[in-house]
């Protein structure tokens, strides 16, 4: 069955998590950047904007947790100042940003931001080295973003690790992972990749069983640090074992609609057995996952009323 919960890999839930995304400057260009072609059309949430977001949120009470957001978030000048607002109620138990981690090589500016009350860091980190710094499309990236999980070593934050499993990353995942459990990070995180169209145009998109066929080495690499690695965006009923958990969760979002129009290109949802399967959260398959690799009829099992369902 789909392996959600286990006591031993303790995990975040981000159901109870609600992102605003502030700000869509970037000091990067990512290759895989789900904002391209979007970005330019959505605006800065201003003080008052950000003001009413949150009075919202902390009124409704059902989330527990913020994450601020953007393209990059650190380079948004008011940060510290949305963050030490959003703190001021109380409310929130954690409050995470979402960043490459690039400007937190600076300790003295990464001192400032965890001053403010940020306490959780969603950090990416998408290869070693040059692979890293090739996807951001900036050199020395990698050095830099490394350097930013050392210094939050150094705070008593939790720290979870994002990359996104790419053509060009994908055979370079085990020793990133095996180097990333070793650093400050609770838990990892490995995204499927959003093409954010209908096809797989850049040939970026890894298959089922090539995925299936990494987890061996990457069980060996990862097992005995204790922490969990957690895939997201890929079919519930993958279903591997601990470490490994497949979580289709995701946070509410309340970015400008015009994302969630250039989202829907992914085409995800498809799936031969949708009509036999319990399951209401998975993700399915995505359009241009279709016309790369087919139907995965064979690979995907649908899930009975009591969750179960796997693959081989």
């Amino acid at each position: 069955m789909p392996n959600r919960q286990d006591a031993s890999y303790p995990r975040i839930d981000l159901k109870k998590y609600a992102v605003i995304p502030v700000w869509y400057g970037c000091n990067s260009s990512c290759t895989i950047c789900m904002l391209s072609g979007v970005g330019d059309r959505l605006g800065t949430v201003d003080p008052d904007a950000f003001s009413r977001l949150i009075t919202a949120l902390v009124r409704d009470g059902g989330y527990d947790n913020l994450i601020l957001s953007g393209a990059e978030v650190t380079t948004f000048e008011q940060l510290e100042r949305y963050v030490r607002y959003a703190a001021s109620f109380g409310h929130f138990k954690k409050i995470q940003i979402q960043t490459n981690g690039r400007r937190l090589a600076d300790r003295e500016f990464l001192k400032r931001v965890v001053d403010a009350g940020v306490n959780e860091f969603f950090v990416s980190v998408h290869g070693v080295g040059e692979t890293h710094d090739s996807i951001t499309g900036v050199a020395g990236s990698y050095r830099e973003t490394m350097a930013c999980l050392d210094n939050l070593a150094g705070y008593p934050v939790n720290v979870i690790s994002n990359t996104v499993l790419t053509r060009t990353n994908y055979h370079g995942i085990v020793p990133l992972l095996g180097e990333l459990c070793a650093g400050p990070v609770s838990e990892m995180q490995l995204w499927n990749f959003f093409p954010m169209e209908k096809t797989d145009r850049r040939g970026l998109l890894v298959s089922l069983s090539e995925l299936w066929a990494m987890l061996p080495p990457l069980r060996n690499a990862i097992g005995r640090s204790g922490k969990p690695l957690v895939l997201k965006g890929f079919p519930d009923c993958l279903a591997p074992e601990a470490p490994f958990f497949v979580d289709s969760d995701f946070p509410l979002n309340l970015i400008q609609d015009d994302f969630w129009s250039a989202f829907a290109g992914n085409g995800f949802g498809s799936c031969v057995h949708k009509g036999d399967c319990s399951s209401r959260e998975c993700w399915g398959l995505s359009s241009g996952y279709l016309e790369r690799f087919g139907d995965e009829r064979e690979r995907l099992t649908p899930r009975d009323g009591r969750g179960a369902g796997g693959s081989s």
